[in-house]
């Protein structure tokens, strides 16, 4: 769309780069396997700084040896493929489908690659602009993709109206959970779930509570009785009671939510660990990403573990309205 990614910044500041690229699919064959690969040419500028502090990179980027095509594989398909860096592969592309005629070429890995992330590692493989423009027409496989600042993430859609108030031509914008529809629905059913487990977390500390208020209620049965047949209201010792099973409800509260915060930011590092240990399953996880603590989220959990502790205590302490003076005689 644009000459220089300057222009493209001058439009919107909140643009952090822009690259031409171009996307194809394959079928990549090693000397004992064959893999299933999405392509993607981009230039060397591609790998700004931005983008290069989310991989780690073994060799060189995209560096060409004479005529063969230079591609980067990830980790996870170069050890499926059984090749690393300087082996030869070949590839087997259909450009067009109304052409129909299958272009074999042969490439040299001159780079691997790893995210942390294997589902959207497992199948791309970069390959030059240049390159991939002669296996994909740029009509039907090239697109341009803005890279926006952090900071604006919550404003995609006015960065969009933006820029399409600048071009003279109507163009068709698309998001990178359009594009990736499968990975973010993943992102969002494992939201749901991780907010469906607080939720029953939270249940079950509220009726742990109530059975810790329930203990001292029993174990306070006689002292209770005095009480009452010193005169003392019942309503007077419920609220004595509850507020006792509150304030250590909110200890244990303040203790948890601090030790899960130093757990959490420390998170990254824990998970690295036990990857340099050889746990084979954290290679579907990312294991390299920043932490941002929602304190109001924190806050609506932490209300909501009170507001259902307090239900379920005052439940528990209807107990303390049975409680007769003349069971302590009884027990005597």
């Amino acid at each position: 769309l644009f000459e220089t990614n300057s222009s493209l910044k001058g439009i919107d500041g909140r643009i952090y780069a822009a690259d031409y690229v171009t996307i194809g699919y394959g079928i990549v064959y090693s000397r004992d396997a064959t893999a299933e690969i999405r392509i993607k040419g981009v230039d060397s500028s591609y790998f700004n700084e931005r983008r290069l502090a989310q991989f780690s990179i073994q060799g060189e980027l995209l560096k060409k040896n004479g005529n063969l095509t230079a591609v980067m594989l990830s980790s996870s398909t170069a050890e499926k493929l059984g090749v690393g860096v300087g082996d030869r592969l070949a590839l087997m592309v259909v450009p067009d489908v109304s052409i129909a005629v299958v272009r074999p070429v042969l490439a040299q890995v001159t780079s691997i690659f790893n995210s942390g992330y294997h589902q959207l590692d497992a199948s791309l493989v970069f390959m030059g602009i240049d390159d991939a423009l002669k296996l994909f027409p740029a009509a039907k496989s090239a697109r341009t993709e803005i890279l926006i600042d952090r900071e604006a993430a919550g404003e995609i859609d006015e960065v969009i109206s933006s820029i399409a108030g600048h071009l003279k031509k109507s163009y068709d914008f698309s998001t990178w959970d359009e594009f990736n529809q499968a990975v973010y629905q993943n992102f969002i059913t494992s939201r749901q779930v991780i907010l469906l487990v607080f939720l029953m977390i939270i249940l079950v500390a509220g009726v742990y509570v109530s059975s810790i208020a329930g203990e001292i209620v029993q174990d306070n049965f006689q002292s209770i009785a005095v009480l009452k047949a010193m005169g003392t209201h019942t309503s007077m010792i419920r609220r004595a009671y509850f507020y006792t099973v509150t304030a250590i409800t909110c200890l244990g509260m303040l203790c948890g939510i601090g030790l899960g915060l130093l757990l959490g930011t420390r998170l990254g590092d824990v998970l690295s660990l036990f990857a340099a240990s050889g746990l084979p399953g954290l290679q579907y996880y990312l294991l390299d990403f920043p932490i941002v603590v929602s304190w109001n989220d924190l806050l609506l959990v932490a209300c909501a573990l009170l507001v259902i502790s307090s239900i379920t205590v005052l439940f528990t302490l209807r107990r303390i309205g049975k409680i007769s003076p003349l069971e302590l005689l009884q027990q005597d």
